[in-house]
């Protein structure tokens, strides 16, 4: 009875443990049937691109601003307002002394002739930098590996005349291993000197490198003479290793010896006999002293391997390393010195290109206020303020504020000042509405002022604050905030059919780069996408993988996976 007890116990907890497992795995299956995540078509969420463009913000004003700052060197003749007199555009405001603006003038034009000098000879150096071939300034170096010295560097420490005996140039033995010799002499000791009696069955022997050459003084010291017989010698051109040592035939020990652990036996060598070098063709030679001439010249010398005397081609060698030694440095540039000099001219052309623009800009002022010394009112308003004095260079004499219209002020950097005039048309887009007005460009300020108004401009350049005319304000107010973009003229209409997106929507995994789109069946997908640059500083370029027609998800959340089913959104979302 107790069994059956305990078996349908264990019966009931499995079956609820069955259901409570089946409940959960049913509730997720339930839940995951009620995700839907909303798509919107990607021709909705395209930014566009239409080329670089000035980007500032500001506020929107009732008023306009014109300031009248004294003029470098200028000296004021008379003021025709007060503050609080209305003025209407062309009215007088201001008279600077003629012949000061005019001496400024001159001044001007000269200063401008000799920076356009300066720029065209600037020019001229780059085309010629860009036309220079490089010099190889590496010093020149003469082949004696024949003779174990891997560079002429080994020579340079040595001050040569040309009268020195050229046989002994170069060193007795190899300066890397002092058993193998360049050349041999009379005094010279075999390498087998302990052993060797010079005779046909044991001859001296003697390790050279391949270019060895013999004096006379080792053949006469060999040969046979009137007393005693000749000595037997054989040269070896030896085999050496990455370091220049020779390299010597290895014999293990017997391995049956019970004294020497097999360890040991292994390590220990019981011969050590240098290998001839089996790439040279000519590496061995015998030489009977009882074959020998009768007398040689102590002082001559002849290639050992060869048979050729050495004393010409020696001289040759020596004439080349006197070359080596006269040698100097070749005037000119390497090929990365020049490269270098390229751009440094590069970024001095840049630099005074935009002295240049800044000096059009003041040139043209200056012409205008030379004309007849008059400063006019630009817009209809009223003089807020007149100077007590002079001014200075921070105060202006005269300000000017508008009394009718909304006007909106920014900044524009120097390297548009060429394409940005009055006239110019800027995109003013409301913080509050979202839309989009267009304003005209009235007036540019001669002064640069404190960096751009989005306080992260480019600080290697001056920005200048602009005043610009909103013809359409019916849906602005005073006061209410703007963004403003002026397009580059150069730039404008490239790139029309681009397609960029706020980078919020586009999530990376493993270096790549993907989004969530709708597939055919109404389901999530994440689709790979090759991006491009950015821009706004929000929006970012697909080059590849998605399409105008496509649907786009927000990436990211629960439902942000794929196979949950989609949805079209009512509205377009920003993140």
């Amino acid at each position: 009875m107790k069994i059956k007890k305990v078996i349908a116990i264990v019966i009931v907890l499995a079956v609820i443990v069955g259901a409570c497992v089946g409940g959960v795995y049913g509730y997720k299956s339930y839940q995951s049937k009620k995700l839907v995540v909303e798509v919107q078509p990607v021709s909705n969420m395209n930014y566009g691109y239409w080329g670089d463009d000035e980007t500032s913000y500001g506020m929107v004003t009732n008023d306009s601003l014109q300031e009248v700052y004294l003029e470098d060197s200028g000296k004021v003749e008379e003021i025709f307002v007060s503050e609080g007199d209305t003025v209407e555009a062309g009215d007088p405001l201001v008279r600077y002394d003629i012949s000061d603006v005019e001496m400024e003038l001159k001044r001007k034009n000269l200063e401008m002739s000799n920076l356009a000098n300066t720029i065209a000879v600037e020019n001229h150096d780059l085309e010629v930098l860009k036309k220079t071939q490089p010099v190889d300034k590496k010093r020149p170096n003469i082949n004696l590996s024949h003779w174990g010295i891997e560079s002429t560097e080994d020579t340079e420490d040595t001050e040569y005349t040309g009268e020195e005996d050229y046989s002994k140039l170069i060193p007795e033995r190899d300066e890397r291993d002092d058993r193998i010799y360049n050349y041999v002499t009379g005094d010279s000791i075999p390498y087998n000197a302990e052993t060797a009696d010079g005779s046909e069955q044991n001859p001296y022997i003697y390790y050279c490198n391949k270019g060895a050459y013999a004096f006379g003084s080792f053949y006469n010291s060999i040969r046979a003479t009137d007393s005693s017989m000749g000595k037997h010698a054989v040269l070896i051109v030896c085999k050496k290793d990455k370091d220049g040592k020779m390299v010597m035939e290895q014999q293990a020990p017997d391995p049956g010896d019970e004294e020497l652990e097999s360890t040991e036996a292994e390590a220990v060598p019981v011969g050590e006999t240098p290998l001839p070098d089996e790439t040279v063709e000519n590496n061995y030679i015998h030489i009977d002293g009882n074959a020998l001439p009768t007398t040689y010249d102590d002082e001559s010398t002849w290639y050992i391997f060869s048979g050729e005397e050495a004393d010409d081609a020696l001289s040759d060698l020596l004439d080349s390393i006197l070359d080596m030694q006269d040698w100097e440095e070749p005037e000119g540039y390497t090929k990365e010195e020049l490269a270098e000099a390229i751009q440094e001219k590069e970024e001095e052309l840049k630099r005074l290109d935009i002295e240049r623009r800044k000096g059009e800009l003041e040139l043209e002022s200056l012409k205008a206020s030379a004309s007849d010394g008059i400063v006019y009112a630009k817009i209809n308003g009223v003089v807020k303020s007149v100077a007590s004095d002079d001014g200075d260079d921070n105060e202006p004499l005269v300000v000017v504020t508008g009394d009718e219209g909304l006007y909106v002020s920014g900044t524009v950097s120097e390297l548009q000042l060429d394409k940005v005039q009055p006239g110019t048309i800027v995109v003013a887009n409301s913080w509050e509405s979202g839309m989009n007005f267009e304003a005209t460009v009235t007036e540019i300020s001669d002064y640069p002022t404190r960096g751009n108004s989005w306080g992260d401009g480019n600080p290697n350049v001056s920005y200048y604050r602009y005043t610009a005319h909103i013809e359409d304000s019916s849906a602005l107010k005073n006061g209410e905030s703007v963004d403003l973009s002026i397009q580059a003229e150069s730039n404008a209409g490239e790139d029309t059919k681009a397609l960029y997106i706020e980078k919020a929507y586009v999530r990376q995994e493993d270096g790549k780069s993907y989004v969530m789109i709708a597939d055919e069946n109404n389901l999530l997908k994440k689709q790979y996408v090759t991006t491009g640059k950015t821009i706004y500083g929000s929006a970012v370029e697909i080059k590849s993988g998605l399409s105008e027609d496509d649907r786009i998800a927000f990436p990211y959340g629960k439902e942000a996976v794929e196979g949950t089913p989609v949805t079209d959104a009512e509205d377009t979302y920003y993140y």
